[in-house]
Order: C-alpha cells, then sequence, then structure tokens
C-alpha cells in the first residue's frame, strides 16, 4: 500500500506537466493579438520564370491583358528561354 500512493501522486504530477507543456506554446502565440498581421504584398520582387501573369515589384505594372496585345515586359522576361511560353501568353486570356 505504500507504494500506490507515490505512484499515484507521480502519474498526476506527470499528467499535470504535460498538460502545462502543451498549453503553454499556446498561451505565446495567443499573446501577440496586440501585433498588427503583416499583410502580402500586391506585388514580388524580381521575375517568376513561367508565370508572366504575377505583378513584379521591380518593373512597371502591365495593364489589362488583352489576348492578341503585345506583351509587357513581365511576360518578356518571365517567358525567356521557354518555346511556346510567349505564344501562348500572347494568345490566351
Amino acid at each position: 500500500m505504500n507504494t500506490a500512493i507515490p505512484r499515484i501522486v507521480r502519474t498526476i504530477l506527470y499528467s499535470v506537466a504535460a498538460t502545462v507543456a502543451l498549453l503553454a506554446p499556446s498561451a505565446f502565440v495567443a499573446g501577440g493579438a496586440d501585433e498588427p498581421t503583416p499583410a502580402a504584398q500586391p506585388c514580388y520582387n524580381g521575375v517568376l520564370p513561367w508565370n508572366p501573369y504575377l505583378q513584379s515589384c521591380s518593373l512597371p505594372a502591365a495593364g489589362q491583358h488583352i489576348p492578341g496585345a503585345a506583351p509587357g515586359p513581365v511576360a518578356i522576361i518571365a517567358c525567356r528561354n521557354h518555346p511556346g511560353c510567349l505564344s501562348w501568353y500572347v494568345n490566351n486570356p
């Protein structure tokens, strides 16, 4: 009987410690609610290959894309060294 009580106490202490260990990180995450959340930029730095539709921060903004119209600088740079990419961009919406 003497060994049963320390086992029960030890089990209770371990379960309390495990609960604290699981709940402590959420307290740190919830504590940052006063800070403003960062917003995503509407553009990115550089040019991504094979994606002429994304807006680049380093190149001028392209107007509305009209099928058959001349491509903008972002499309020309993004489609560089990719056969068929520029014609696909110009001829498709």
